[in-house]
């Protein structure tokens, strides 16, 4: 398989491309080692996984260049998802120690209730945070003993191959294999990951559409999916402007709005909203669009042609059911400039992830904006001074995450993270994965 830098659009590398009876080799050859990595220490699997953390950190800037040309990064974003991988490994390593069942009593029996490893973990990625991302499946499931068949998106692969050789390393220090990097095409490498009978569970981040074929396809595996959404925004009448502002700009345009917790939407109230949208807009327009690798870049390309063509396309029609761009709307090759549109709130654009620096503002009342409803459920953010207001809100929206005065960008890698509705199932956060990727064995003992 050939690779593109998003931004040159020039090839900076190839791959393998696995068949899917390589894949079921390799499958084969995980299922013979699944009792070797059960088997495996707590020491040594804290020991394996903090070694991972350390040679990731002593090669820091070069996966943050790798981040810039393979996933069109800018390079201060790089440095900070490199940092970021490096607390995530550091934390499933800590877990691996804090792993705890319990015991019961019975008037006869003694039972012993303790987390066991589930045993072949599929775990694909995909291409906007490939380096921490990856660093969320694979820690927690090493930490408790799984082995790992990690898929990563072929838009963004090379860090993961960087990745691979660092836990394929640390593995073999303490003779054990339990990682396994497939590449590819997801309709086969991750597709035989889903069907196949031996592997016992399928992490999965990435797009609704696929998650769902995934729900159908998988048996009885586990899955844990996290998917997408439009995450809603609601600055409230007695806001602290600024505060929302800058938020908003950053949860809005980071990483050219390619996350999944990107900010999606944007409600002001009524009260306040001509005074936010002209500050909201003369801060976009600071923002420096370009090159990945420069220093100053705040806005880089999206992941293809193809991306920025769609998003072109979704612009046009949010403009002919009567929006209105404030800032923005210009596309060229793969970059697509931060754009702000104001919209009502049935537009196109407040129902579609555009996974680009592209954020739709509508103009409502509060009481209006309690009245919305939500087919997606993964983030939203609520700016006010009002702990009555914000609590108002956290219990009405229903959503995996509710992020009072910081936008839906917000994320701490040792929370629990997910959706509910289409935006997904399960929790990640190294802990909380551990959790989904451990099953409960109850050891009964006669007295």
């Amino acid at each position: 398989m050939d690779i593109y830098n998003p931004y040159t659009l020039k090839k900076i590398g190839e791959i393998r491309e696995f068949s899917r009876e390589e894949v079921r080799e390799a499958v084969d050859k995980a299922y013979e080692n699944k009792e070797k990595m059960k088997n495996l220490s707590v020491s040594k699997r804290y020991n394996i996984l903090l070694r991972i953390a350390n040679e990731i950190k002593k090669r820091k800037e070069e996966f943050a260049k790798l981040l810039a040309i393979d996933a069109g990064k800018p390079i201060r974003q790089a440095r900070v998802e490199v940092d970021r991988a490096i607390k995530t490994f550091r934390l499933s390593a800590f877990y691996t120690k804090e792993l705890r069942g319990e015991v019961l009593e019975d008037d006869e029996k003694l039972i012993i209730a303790k987390r066991e490893p589930i045993g072949l973990v599929g775990a694909i990625t995909p291409y906007n945070f490939p380096l921490n991302l990856s660093a969320h499946k694979i820690g927690p499931a090493l930490a408790v003993g799984n082995v790992v068949l990690h898929h990563p998106s072929p838009k963004a692969p090379l860090v993961c191959v960087e990745l691979a050789k660092i836990i394929e390393e640390s593995l073999k220090k303490y003779g054990v294999e339990g990682y396994y990097l497939l590449t590819g095409y997801g309709d086969v490498v991750g597709d035989e990951l889903v069907v196949n009978d031996k592997v016992n569970m399928i992490s999965f981040t990435g797009s609704t559409k696929v998650g769902e074929q995934i729900i159908k396809k998988a048996g009885f595996k586990k899955v844990t999916l996290e998917l997408g959404g439009v995450n809603p925004n609601f600055v409230l009448s007695d806001a602290d402007i600024d505060r929302a502002v800058e938020r908003l700009v950053k949860g809005s345009f980071l990483y050219a709005g390619q996350v999944c917790i990107s900010v999606g939407v944007i409600y002001v109230d009524e009260s306040i909203y001509d005074k936010f949208i002209k500050k909201f807009v003369e801060r976009v327009k600071t923002l420096k669009v370009g090159d990945p690798l420069k220093e100053e870049t705040d806005v880089g390309p999206v992941i293809s042609l193809e991306h920025a063509n769609w998003v072109k396309e979704l612009i046009n029609k949010a403009l002919e059911e009567g929006g209105n761009i404030l800032v923005g709307g210009k596309v060229e090759k793969t970059l697509v400039y931060p754009t702000v549109i104001e919209v009502d709130k049935d537009n196109i654009l407040c129902k579609t992830e555009t996974f680009a620096p592209v954020v739709p503002v509508v103009k409502l009342s509060e009481e209006e904006m309690l009245e919305l409803n939500f087919e997606f459920g993964l983030h939203s953010g609520v700016f006010t001074r009002d702990i009555n207001k914000a609590l108002s809100f956290a219990q009405k929206l229903e959503f995996g995450g509710v992020v009072i005065n910081d936008s839906s960008l917000y994320r701490n890698d040792s929370m629990p993270f997910g959706g509910v509705k289409k935006s997904g199932l399960g929790r990640e956060g190294v802990r909380y994965s551990i959790e989904e990727m451990s099953y409960i064995k109850s050891i009964v003992i006669s007295k």
